[in-house]
């Protein structure tokens, strides 16, 4: 006898932005000397197919003076900015005081 099993899949979609990023908007947020130097900072994993698509970008657009970490550092603060008052309020929501 043969089961029929059923599954149900969501579909993530991006999350929609306030406005798309012109080229020289661009280039101010993400293509620019880092406020911190990656040896200040910590080591973190990003996924190959990121890793290589970042060092395209940095290569090319940046002309070889930006680096990955630089990179990586202007779009999380971009990130940071633009979500701020969502991770306040899901922080605060999900934590749990130890006392």
């Amino acid at each position: 006898m043969l089961a029929q099993v059923q599954a149900s899949v969501e579909i993530l979609s991006p999350v929609p932005v306030g406005c798309k990023c012109g080229e020289k908007d661009y280039e101010r947020l993400f293509i620019r000397e880092p406020e911190v130097k990656a040896r200040e900072g910590k080591m973190a994993y990003v996924r190959p197919e990121y890793h290589d698509r970042i060092m395209r970008i940095t290569r090319v657009i940046g002309h070889d003076r930006l680096s990955l970490s630089a990179y990586i550092d202007h779009v999380l603060t971009h990130h940071f900015n633009q979500c701020e008052e969502a991770i306040k309020s899901l922080y605060a929501r999900n934590y749990n005081s130890v006392f």
